[in-house]
């Protein structure tokens, strides 16, 4: 996906040309604009008046037709294109739904027995004795605090200018407001990445922190979560990377790279072409080479998808073991993998609540685990159904042949109405126009694989 922003007109968009659909679309534009010109120099003196069109209305009303046509495949194209982005994310929603809910369910076990917090539900006597949940400071009003802020400072010597005077008072006002604060994000956290300790999914609920505020001897080993935690972990995230590699790639035989997650890398850019882990893995283009290749509609060969698809591979948590990967590889076929993997993930649960590591939650509370699956499983077959059946051939089709017929009309229709240039300037950016739309729903009609305007 192209990650862009919105400047002053939008000017700095106009220069990229991997992912757009107006330079495409210019290859078109050239084509009618040298036809234009040499009807205008060879030809227009042998045509006589009674040849030429003399009312446009004769080419309107096949225009008009097209650019129904053209406008409701542009349409339909959007809404795959959004259709593929909901499922996506619903997918994704529901087995989160699933680890975590499995994550909450297993701290009720007996392991966590000695850690586990007071229940108000065992201490009923205390609601009715007006309590009030402490909270880490104590509450005070904007003034109050500006006062105390004021009068805690040491008083230096001061110069009698309003405008430093102000300057200070501004300060100590926004010192004030942002005391109010809280950042959900460690202030230590770059784009680079997090610390390694700071960037753990799971740790485990017991203390780590010995009396005096030091860290407790098994610190690092604290930190480190249950291996239930660690397999459930590991499934749900072999589950989104296998499905969301069958999603981009649908080429039987073709490779579907997975890689180990490693706590503390960067996220994997938006942006492809500026993508350093791209380059780590061998996939190196000139910005030449690429542009060309994509305006010549030669970028998305099985080949260089597959070349692509293997410089960008989905990261597991705990990685993929050889077992798991010689089975994957037995499986035939995009469904059968995920089915696979589902497979694991539920045996796991179900053989986990029988040997007593969700404690004593009860068999229908489980179950919403199941249905949690289930509904991720429903939301992949709908995102599966947009990457695997096209777009209606007839209709891509009769687009395709009105966009190279309106290649040859509009300049007929130029030169009879218009000057030499401004027939030469509408004739190139009308075509344009439609060519360009054209090459929108083509962009938008395979929203896993049409690289870069592919889903992340």
């Amino acid at each position: 996906m192209i990650n862009y922003r919105d400047g002053y007109c939008a000017v700095h968009t106009l220069f990229r040309v991997n992912g757009s659909a107006a330079y495409k679309s210019i290859l078109y534009s050239l084509v009618s604009t040298l036809l234009y010109y040499f009807m205008d120099k060879y030809y227009e003196e042998d045509i006589g008046d009674d040849e030429k069109i003399t009312n446009p209305y004769t080419i309107a009303a096949m225009v008009a037709a097209f650019i129904f046509l053209l406008s409701s495949k542009v349409t339909f194209s959007y809404n795959r294109f959004w259709e593929a982005c909901t499922a996506l994310h619903s997918m994704q929603s529901k087995w989160l739904d699933a680890a975590s809910t499995l994550a909450a369910y297993h701290l009720q076990s007996s392991a966590y027995e000695s850690v586990r917090p007071p229940c108000f539900g065992e201490h009923s006597d205390i609601n009715d004795m007006l309590l009030e949940r402490e909270r880490s400071e104590e509450t005070l009003a904007p003034e109050e605090k500006l006062d105390r802020l004021t009068n805690s400072e040491k008083s230096a010597p001061r110069l009698s200018f309003g405008k430093f005077l102000s300057k200070e008072f501004r300060s100590k006002c926004k010192r004030v407001r942002q005391s109010d604060l809280r950042s959900i994000n460690h202030p230590s956290n770059s784009k680079k990445g997090h610390h390694r300790n700071s960037s753990r999914t799971f740790w485990s609920p017991s203390g780590i922190l010995s009396d005096e505020g030091s860290p407790s001897p098994g610190y690092e080993r604290e930190l480190l979560p249950s291996l239930f935690l660690q397999e459930s972990a590991h499934l749900v995230s072999l589950l989104f990377a296998v499905a969301l590699s069958t999603l981009r790639n649908e080429i039987e035989g073709a490779e579907a790279p997975l890689c180990e997650f490693v706590p503390g890398n960067p996220w994997p850019t938006y942006n492809s072409n500026n993508d350093p882990e791209m380059k780590h893995y061998g996939y190196r283009q000139s910005a030449i080479i690429r542009n060309l290749r994509y305006i010549f509609d030669i970028s998305r060969t099985q080949q260089e998808r597959t070349a692509y698809n293997m410089a960008r591979p989905f990261p597991v948590i705990g990685g993929v073991s050889e077992r798991e990967a010689s089975l994957l590889q037995q499986a035939r076929g995009a469904v059968a993998k995920v089915t696979l993997v589902n497979l694991w993930f539920n045996e796991f649960v179900i053989r986990e609540h029988l040997h007593g590591s969700t404690g004593n939650v009860g068999p229908p509370i489980i179950s919403r685990l199941q249905q949690y699956q289930s509904d991720g499983f429903l939301w992949y077959n709908s995102a599966r159904k947009l990457s695997y059946i096209p777009f209606p051939f007839p209709h891509s089709q009769i687009t395709t042949l009105f966009v190279l017929l309106i290649m040859f009309l509009i300049p007929v229709l130029m030169i009879s109405f218009a000057s030499f240039w401004f027939g030469l300037f509408f004739n190139f950016f009308t075509v344009t126009l439609f060519a360009g739309l054209n090459e929108v729903s083509k962009e938008l009609e395979y929203p896993y694989r049409c690289m870069p305007n592919d889903l992340p």
